[in-house]
């Protein structure tokens, strides 16, 4: 399949990965704009905490091409980038080029397959759960939201990135059931402005901080 790249600088580690990505497909082809808000914002992150991801867990839900997974193994973090079967196979030709950015952060980056329809799996808790731009169907609702469940404890912080597309009311509708759901179980945070990148930030775009609410709350 034809593809062509994109680069992304990862400031605070003076260090620059490159995306594979697919001139064909629709999703999980290229690099989002909220996967660039959310990888951004890792970076600002690492500036103002440095190395507040080494040697971290880290989970990337719907990973696509892998920016966001890559940007925190470049920060240092051990990282699990998973999507399904059809979309692994480029998250792993990225892993591959980059492999250098990661090495010399202590860092690493591996390619599973994660279907959230499935009712078992055999990942760990996570110290960090990332996830850009995975609403946009409304069959994701409730097993994004009980995947994040499963993958978290009270002590997993969960950054997600979103774009609410005023174009499309299905997809409005389906942010916005997928956001009441969240309520239920987890602490929802908007993160501001002032906290994001300069450059990587969009008003159309919002960066959420999830925490697990208290377990006799989750009921």
């Amino acid at each position: 399949m034809a593809a062509f790249t994109r680069e992304f600088e990862i400031e605070s580690e003076k260090t620059t990965l490159n995306f594979h990505q697919n001139v064909d497909g629709d999703v999980s082809c290229v690099v989002w704009d909220a996967a660039l808000v959310l990888a951004g914002f890792l970076d600002c992150e690492n500036k103002r905490r440095k190395g507040f991801l080494s040697r971290k867990s880290v989970i990337e839900l719907g990973s696509g091409v892998g920016c966001v997974a890559l940007a925190a193994a470049a920060l240092g973090a051990n990282v699990t980038a998973t999507d399904l079967p059809n979309v692994v196979p480029l998250i792993e030709r990225n892993i591959a080029v980059n492999s250098d950015s990661i090495l010399q952060s202590g860092g690493s980056c591996t390619a599973r397959v994660l279907d959230w329809s499935e009712k078992s799996f055999d990942f760990i808790q996570a110290d960090y759960i990332l996830v850009a731009d995975c609403v946009y169907y409304e069959q994701s609702v409730e097993p994004l939201v009980s995947v994040l469940q499963m993958f978290s404890d009270d002590k997993t912080i969960i950054y997600l990135s979103q774009e609410v597309r005023d174009y499309s009311l299905k997809q409005i509708k389906f942010w916005e059931d997928f956001h009441k759901t969240l309520l239920k179980y987890f602490e929802v945070t908007k993160i501001e402005k002032e906290r994001q990148h300069q450059y990587f930030y969009s008003d159309d775009i919002l960066l959420l901080e999830l925490k697990l609410k208290e377990k006799s709350n989750n009921s």
